[in-house]
């Protein structure tokens, strides 16, 4: 999935820079970016569901679940990297 979303963006940017003469190029990540970026998700998902849980702000707990599910799906992607 996430090698899809790159080609997509690549072949905008492919075209873009026809148009305008440019080279711009998004960056691809390493593994190494990647299981950082779980870490921080789980981190940050585990700080807020906490925070929502002490605080009278419940609806922090919420995005820490969805911060959470984030580093589920980076998980995932991380199966599949090269």
């Amino acid at each position: 999935m996430v090698k899809k979303m790159f080609n997509v963006m690549d072949s905008a940017c492919d075209k873009a820079n026809n148009r305008l003469n440019t080279n711009i190029r998004f960056p691809r990540p390493t593994k190494k970016q990647l299981k950082a970026t779980q870490v921080l998700n789980i981190t940050t998902g585990a700080a807020c569901i906490i925070a929502g849980m002490v605080t009278p702000y419940k609806k922090v707990a919420i995005l820490g679940g969805a911060s959470l599910l984030g580093a589920c799906f980076v998980g995932s992607q991380l199966k599949n990297f090269e």
